[in-house]
């Protein structure tokens, strides 16, 4: 029973995935979980929350003279949670599975840069380790909920920046930390380019890494399967066009319940 309920839930999962991915080629599953290399930057971390290009977040150190902090400060529209004391917008260091959407108390956008940690007592963030940043993006006319897990000094002095996630489901409630099993996970470490795209005859897939085991799977713009294959290995992947006739189609590659690379690819004759 726990094997069918387990195959139930990957297949329920990879059928949410397809349905956003025909509405929006930017969304990849419900929760897009990226693992980074640990960012520890002496200046400023550029953060874009779905990996679209786009910095949708900036983090980066303030203050003047001997007191020096550490900021958020939204691009755009896009907003962090937190709250006002004292004349200073202090964004929230929650813990793990705290729930993150439009209730969590207050919202503030670019117009109120936040301060996570200044000097040695000013800030939730002063001295925090693995706590969660709630952030808030827009992308045209939908709303995303995400979280990017920071570690700060007691002194503030340095921030480490870990992984962040979002939920690409509109106005859905991720829980800060939440990456589980269940999700495919996008890693921006194992990149990928597709050439040529269009194409005629055949394409490739070239990744930066080895694969092991990898699946492809590819999909008509009705997100029927027409083309499938497994157990792919090494940093180079054909697809041949074969029978098919010319239109959009959509291909998922993943690793291990990983997603390696979900592009459109578009078949001219």
């Amino acid at each position: 029973m726990k094997t069918k309920n387990v195959l139930h839930k990957r297949a329920t999962i990879l059928s949410t995935l397809l349905i956003l991915l025909f509405a929006n080629s930017k969304l990849y599953s419900q929760i897009i979980y990226t693992d980074i290399p640990d960012a520890t930057p002496n200046a400023t971390y550029s953060l874009d929350l779905n990996n679209d290009t786009v910095v949708d977040f900036i983090i980066y150190f303030g203050g003047s003279g001997s007191t020096i902090g550490v900021m958020c400060n939204p691009q755009n529209n896009n907003a962090y949670s937190g709250n006002f004391v004292n004349g200073t917008y202090l964004p929230w260091a929650l813990s793990t599975s705290n729930s993150i959407c439009e209730s969590l108390a207050t919202w503030y956008d670019f117009t109120t840069p936040g301060t996570l940690a200044l000097g040695t007592n000013i800030g939730h963030w002063v001295g925090a380790s693995d706590k969660y940043l709630a952030l808030k993006l827009i992308v045209g006319t939908n709303t995303y909920y995400g979280w990017a897990r920071i570690d700060i000094l007691s002194n503030s002095a340095s921030f480490t920046i870990k992984d962040y996630a979002y939920e690409s489901t509109p106005n859905a409630c991720i829980q800060s930390g939440q990456n589980n099993l269940d999700t495919i996970e996008y890693s921006n470490e194992k990149l990928f380019s597709i050439f040529p795209n269009p194409f005629k005859t055949s394409t490739t897939i070239q990744t930066n890494s080895n694969l092991k085991n990898a699946t492809l799977n590819m999909y008509n713009s009705y997100g029927q399967i027409v083309k499938q294959v497994n157990n792919l290995s090494g940093q180079t992947v054909f697809i041949s066009r074969d029978n098919l006739s010319s239109g959009l189609y959509y291909i998922i590659l993943t690793e291990e319940n990983k997603l390696v690379a979900l592009e459109k690819l578009l078949i001219t004759d």
